[in-house]
C-alpha cells in the first residue's frame, strides 16, 4: 500500500513539470512573433539547426488509491459472561472397574434320593426327586415319598400308619405365560388306635382306614411388564378322594384373578367357582360355593391400602344363601421399614369338606355332618417392621366372629362302640388371637424363627372350645457350619386343651358329659446333618427328645423318643 502512495506522488510531479516546459515553450514563440511585427529597422536574422523540439505525449495513470482491509470482519457475533472459578476443581479420574469372570452357574442333577430308618417304631422312609436340569423352556419331574411305622403304644391299640405321595409335575415357559400341570396322588393309612385294650381285644386290620387322593391341577399365569395388559392367573383343579368304606368326595374348582390398571388406578379381581359332591354311606351331598372379589389397591413409598368388597353364593342342600363380606387392609412406614402399623378388616365363607375335616384331624368319623363355617368379620391391629438388617418382627391382635365353628368330640353315640373317631360339634363363637413373631437370619449361618399364639374362645351354647388349645409356641433354629455340618432343632409347645369326656353312672345307666382337661406338653427334636461331598450326605433326627406321652386328642397318645440315621445321594 505505500508503494502505491510513491508511484502516485512521481506522476503529478512530471505533469507539472511538463506543464511548465510547455507554457516557457509558448512565451518564447510569442514573443518572437511580436519582435518580428515590430516596424524597426528591418533586419533578417537566419539561422540553421538540426534541433527540432517536440513534446512527448502524456501518459495519465487512471487508477484509483485503494485501501484494502486485511481484518475479516466475524458475522453473528454473540456476547455472554463465561464464569470461572479462581481456584480451579480437581478432576477426579476415573479408574476403570476390574473384570472378573462369569461366576459359573451351579450345577444341577437329576435325581436326589433320600433313605433313613428308625428302629425303635420300625420305621423306614424314603424320598425321591427326578427332575430335568436348567432349561429356558420347561421343568418338569416327579416326586416321590414314603413314611410309615408299626407303633403299638402302651393301653392302646395298634396305631400303625404309612404315607405315600407321588407327585408328577411340567411346567412350560412361553414368552408371556407360564403353564403348569402336576398330578398328585396319596395314598394314607391310619388306625384308630384311641380305645383301651384291656377290654377289647381287636385285630390290627379292624381299625384300619385307608384315603386315597387323586388331585390333578392346571395353572396358567400371564408375566406381562406393560400396565396397558391385563395380568391374569387362571387355576383349575379336580380331586377325587375315597376311603375304604367306599365314601368318596368329588370336587372341582376354578379361580381366576385379574389385574389390571384402569386410568392409573389398580384393580383386581378374584372370581372363585368351588363344588363338590360327597357321597356317604347314609347320605350324598352337594355344595356349589361362588365368590366374586372386586378390590382396589393403592399407595406411596410410606402407605399401602387395598378396598374391596366380596360377595359369596352358598348352595348348600339345596339352600342357597347370600354372604357379603368388607375387605380393607391399610399400612403405614413410620420410619425406614423399623415401625410399620398395619390394620384390616376382611370375612370369607370356610369350606367344611371331608378332605379339610380329615387334614385337620385323621381319627374322624367318615359319616361326618357338614355344615360351611361364615367367618363373619376379621379385624386385626398390628405392628411389623425390622429391628435390624438381620432381625424382624411382627405382632398382631385379631378379633373373629364365626357362625358354625367346628369343635372336635369323641362320637359318643351310634355304632362306633369303642369311641375312638370324633365328630364335628358346631357353634357360634368369638375368638381372639393375639400373635408375635421373631425371626433373625445371619446370612447362610444362623436362621431363627420363633412364633406364638394366644386364644381366647367364647362359644355361645357349648361349654369350652373343644380340642383347640389356649396358645402355642414354635421355635425353630438352623445353624449352617461351612456347608459342611448343618444342625437344626425345634421346639413345639402346646398349652392345655378341653375335651368332652362320658361319665358313666353305672346305678341309673344314664351317662353325662363333662369337660375335661388335657394337659399342655412340649415336644423337642434335633437333627443333624454332615455332608461328605455334594453327592453324598448323612443324617440323623431325634423326635420327642424329651420321652414325653402326650395327647394331641382325646385318647390318642403320641410316641415317645425316637430316631432315624439316613443318607442322602445324588445319583446323576
Amino acid at each position: 500500500m505505500k508503494n502505491n502512495y510513491l508511484h502516485s506522488d512521481l506522476n503529478a510531479r512530471q505533469q507539472q513539470l511538463v506543464k511548465l516546459l510547455l507554457i516557457v515553450i509558448l512565451l518564447l514563440v510569442f514573443v518572437s512573433m511580436a519582435y518580428s511585427q515590430t516596424p524597426s529597422t528591418e533586419n533578417t536574422f537566419t539561422t540553421s539547426t538540426t534541433f527540432n523540439p517536440t513534446i512527448k505525449d502524456a501518459i495519465k495513470y487512471a487508477d484509483l488509491p485503494e485501501i484494502k482491509d486485511s481484518v475479516k470482519r466475524i458475522q453473528n457475533i454473540k456476547y455472554g459472561i463465561f464464569s470461572e472459578p479462581l481456584f480451579p476443581k480437581y478432576t477426579v479420574q476415573p479408574i476403570v472397574a476390574a473384570k472378573i469372570q462369569n461366576e459359573p452357574l451351579p450345577k444341577l442333577y437329576h435325581a436326589i434320593i433320600k433313605a433313613g430308618y428308625g428302629p425303635i417304631y420300625n420305621m423306614p422312609y424314603g424320598e425321591v426327586y427326578l427332575a430335568n436340569t436348567r432349561s429356558r423352556e420347561n421343568n418338569y419331574g416327579l416326586h416321590f415319598k414314603h413314611l410309615s411305622n408299626t407303633a403299638h403304644l402302651e393301653n392302646v391299640g395298634f396305631g400303625g400308619m404309612s404315607n405315600n405321595q407321588l407327585k408328577i409335575f411340567a411346567k412350560q415357559f412361553y414368552k408371556k405365560h407360564t403353564l403348569n400341570g402336576d398330578v398328585l396322588y396319596n395314598r394314607d393309612v391310619v388306625r384308630y388306635y384311641g380305645y383301651d385294650t384291656s377290654v377289647n381285644k381287636l385285630s390290627r386290620d379292624y381299625t384300619k382306614q385307608r384315603y386315597q387322593l387323586i388331585n390333578p391341577t392346571l395353572k396358567l399365569q400371564s408375566h406381562y411388564t406393560d400396565s396397558t395388559h391385563i395380568n391374569h392367573t387362571i387355576d383349575l383343579s379336580y380331586y377325587n378322594l375315597q376311603n375304604l368304606h367306599r365314601e368318596a368326595e368329588n370336587n372341582i374348582k376354578l379361580n381366576a384373578l385379574g389385574d389390571m390398571f384402569l386410568n392409573g388406578e389398580h384393580f383386581t379381581l378374584n372370581f372363585l367357582t368351588d363344588y363338590y359332591n360327597h357321597k356317604q354311606s347314609n347320605d350324598t351331598l352337594n355344595n356349589l360355593i361362588m365368590s366374586l372379589n372386586p378390590s382396589f389397591i393403592a399407595g406411596t413409598k410410606k402407605w399401602n391400602a387395598v378396598l374391596g368388597l366380596t360377595g359369596t353364593l352358598d348352595n348348600f342342600k339345596n339352600q342357597t344363601k347370600f354372604y357379603f363380606y368388607p375387605k380393607l387392609s391399610v399400612d403405614y412406614n413410620v420410619y425406614e421399614n423399623i415401625i410399620i402399623p398395619y390394620a384390616g378388616i376382611e370375612g370369607g365363607l370356610v369350606k367344611n369338606s371331608f378332605r379339610s375335616l380329615i387334614t385337620a384331624n385323621p381319627f374322624v368319623d367318615t359319616t361326618l355332618n357338614y355344615i360351611n363355617t361364615n367367618n363373619k368379620i376379621k379385624a386385626l391391629v398390628g405392628l411389623r417392621g425390622n429391628l435390624s438388617s438381620n432381625t424382624t418382627y411382627n405382632t398382631r391382635v385379631s378379633y373373629d366372629i364365626f357362625d358354625s365353628m367346628y369343635f372336635f368330640v369323641r362320637n359318643y353315640t351310634g355304632t362306633n362302640l369303642l369311641q375312638n373317631s370324633f365328630t364335628p360339634l358346631y357353634d357360634n363363637a368369638t375368638l381372639i388371637t393375639i400373635n408375635g413373631s421373631l425371626k433373625y437370619q445371619l446370612k447362610e449361618k444362623w436362621n431363627i424363627i420363633t412364633s406364638g399364639n394366644y386364644y381366647i374362645w367364647k362359644t355361645k351354647n357349648i361349654t369350652r372350645a373343644y380340642h383347640k388349645p389356649d396358645f402355642d409356641l414354635t421355635i425353630s433354629g438352623i445353624y449352617n457350619l461351612e456347608s459342611k455340618i448343618i444342625l437344626k432343632a425345634d421346639l413345639f409347645i402346646v398349652g392345655q386343651q378341653w375335651t368332652l369326656s362320658e361319665i358313666r353312672n353305672n346305678e341309673t345307666f344314664i351317662n353325662t358329659y363333662q369337660p375335661t382337661l388335657l394337659k399342655g406338653y412340649v415336644d423337642a427334636n434335633l437333627g443333624a446333618e454332615y455332608r461328605y461331598s455334594k453327592m453324598l450326605s448323612f443324617f440323623a433326627k431325634f423326635n420327642n427328645i424329651a420321652n414325653q406321652r402326650y395327647f394331641r386328642f382325646d385318647n390318642y397318645p403320641s410316641m415317645r423318643f425316637n430316631f432315624m440315621l439316613g443318607v442322602t445321594f445324588v445319583p446323576f
